[in-house]
């Protein structure tokens, strides 16, 4: 049984994208989307994989499978109710030097030394603009 959810194309290969050298394999981060809310998690994957985003979806980020793309340096975008189950919460997370980059969608910011949690209601166009931030190029 397959425990995460993955799109893109099937090889990480998306036409104009940059190669890392190895056959199949993208430069541009994989985003890791854990998103408990059906219809945001939804639209996310729509519009960040319309927007030429690679992702996977989990249920929880203490899935075991999360080892297996942390190799990958990605991006993880995480909305208040995943994290609040996190031990440690946010400042774990945020230190933890395999994620390229952490996003947090909704909530208010516990800690001032945190960046600004993304507003739920623009979450995908507040991501997608984000992608060049994170090495994806310009769309």
């Amino acid at each position: 049984m397959q425990d995460f959810a993955y799109f893109g194309h099937p090889t990480g290969i998306k036409s104009g994208s940059r190669m890392s050298g190895r056959p199949g394999e993208s430069v541009f981060p994989l985003l890791v989307l854990i998103v408990r809310e059906a219809g945001l998690r939804s639209t996310l994957i729509a519009r960040l994989s319309m927007a030429g985003a690679d992702l996977v979806t989990l249920d929880n980020i203490d899935d075991p499978s999360v080892e297996r793309w942390l190799a990958k340096a990605p991006v993880l975008i995480i909305d208040e109710v995943a994290l609040a189950g996190r031990e440690g919460g946010e400042a774990a997370l945020r230190a933890d030097p395999r994620w390229r980059g952490i996003a947090v969608i909704g909530g208010a910011v516990v800690d001032p030394a945190m960046p600004a949690r993304i507003a739920r209601e623009d979450a995908a166009a507040a991501i997608e603009a984000m992608l060049p931030g994170w090495g994806y190029p310009e769309s």
